[in-house]
């Protein structure tokens, strides 16, 4: 009786961590993206709508961007800082910074 209910109990234990490996597998495994980026130019779903030399310049533009309701990011990339806005963001964005001084 006592060999029985330990290979059951084995069994069972056995079973547990196999479903478990599976669900793991299938809620963390499934990484689909490409190559990674490894020029670091990739942000994801932000888009860039314009570079500038300077932090102040990128700042009063990103001041701007905020204060009509845009969200924006501002990313400092080689020798420009960058601001990066949604998608959806993209035309407004353009127009404001087309009419900045």
């Amino acid at each position: 009786m006592g060999a029985v209910t330990a290979l059951t109990q084995t069994l069972l234990l056995l079973v547990v961590f196999v479903g478990l490996a599976l669900v793991l597998r299938w809620a963390f495994g499934n990484d689909r993206r490409g190559v990674p980026d490894l020029t670091g130019d990739d942000f994801g779903l932000l888009v860039e709508v314009a570079v500038l030399p300077t932090a102040e310049a990128a700042d009063v533009l990103a001041k701007r961007l905020r204060d009509a309701g845009i969200r924006v990011t501002v990313v400092l990339r080689g020798a420009g800082h960058r601001l990066l806005v949604f998608p959806a963001d993209v035309p407004d964005a353009k127009l404001l910074l087309k009419g900045s001084p």
